[in-house]
């Protein structure tokens, strides 16, 4: 079984990635990826020893991120 591209429209209903393919698909390194999940930006799951992150939470982020692009400044 090879990897999975988890941008790919084909496979556009993953939930979830492991560390090496999010940060391959998002472009961001490990030490990153940690941060964001240390602070709260991006979620995971555990399952048994492996780490699953939630890919509708990086969604999320991106979206709040776009959004507070697009508002003007007060």
């Amino acid at each position: 079984m090879g990897t999975v591209d988890v941008m790919n429209n084909s496979s556009h209903d993953l939930i979830t990635a492991t560390i090496p393919e999010f940060c391959r698909v998002s472009g961001l390194g490990r030490s990153m990826t940690y941060e964001m999940l240390a602070d709260g930006r991006i979620k995971s799951i555990r399952v048994g020893k492996r780490r699953l992150i939630v890919l509708d939470s990086y969604r999320r982020m991106i979206e709040e991120a776009l959004g507070d692009q697009r508002q003007p400044a007060a």
